[in-house]
């Protein structure tokens, strides 16, 4: 059978503009971005080279597979499960939509802008564009019908819930997510983790028609801590990083 997509009923304005724009938006939201955080580093800041080594809170990067694709959501909403924003894995590189923050987990106060996200550390993400939270719970993924992946609540109206927590698991020499690292993003609530397989893709056979052709699904594997794959890896790909905060 087939799935089908339900546009969001608030769509962004981007949708509405010639595709020729969106490049032009896309470059000046970055160039806004990297003045804040690399020209103008607040009081308190280590801007030396080495600090932005990091992962920091308040840094919006995209997380790239191993497969090449990264992590990306839109305003287009599951037409299966929960119905909630879509979450898939984009081959391109230069789109917007692929940009998540770091913020602070759900129930607690807001992270610091720069402080270092240590290994088991839990945070949540959210999507730049729509401001949805990256999500997960026990609906059926639409393809390989592992846990779904979802947009959820809005972080402008700290519209959130426990299922928006991710965990940081990483193995690296300083104890900190670092950029060059491979981490796994692990879903308390459910037990999964952030996974992503090339093989398993959305095509006109699964997907007749919908937006998301050739993109990947992205889901959550269950019992994540007792299985070693390598398709449930992360790393932190381009973005604009807060350097470290010293104070």
């Amino acid at each position: 059978f087939f799935f089908f997509f339900i546009p969001s009923p608030k769509p962004h304005l981007q949708r509405h503009l010639p595709p020729t724009c969106r490049p032009t938006l896309a470059m000046i939201e970055a160039l806004l971005l990297t003045i804040a955080a690399l020209v103008h580093p607040a009081a308190g800041y280590d801007d030396s080279e080495d600090d932005f080594s990091l992962v920091t809170c308040g840094s919006t990067l995209k997380l790239k597979h191993k497969s090449g694709f990264h992590l990306h959501s839109h305003d287009i909403n599951w037409g299966s499960g929960s119905g909630q924003q879509s979450v898939t894995a984009m081959k391109s590189s230069d789109d917007s939509n692929s940009f998540w923050t770091i913020a602070s987990p759900h129930g607690s106060p807001t992270c610091i802008q720069g402080t270092p996200i240590k290994c088991g550390m839990t945070v949540r993400l959210i999507h730049h564009n729509t401001k949805k939270f990256l999500h997960s719970h026990r609906h059926a993924s639409p393809v390989s019908h592992r846990f779904e992946i979802s947009g959820y609540g809005n972080s402008e109206e700290d519209h959130s819930d426990s299922g928006d927590n991710w965990k940081v698991d990483c193995d690296s020499h300083s104890g900190y997510w670092q950029r060059n690292s491979k981490v796994r993003l692990m879903h308390p609530d459910t037990g999964g983790c952030l996974y992503a397989q090339k093989e398993i893709s959305f095509t006109n056979q699964n997907c007749r028609g919908c937006p998301i052709i050739g993109q990947l699904e992205v889901c959550g594997l269950q019992n994540c801590q007792y299985v070693q794959s390598n398709d449930a890896y992360w790393k932190a790909s381009d973005g604009i990083f807060y350097p470290k905060r010293t104070s």
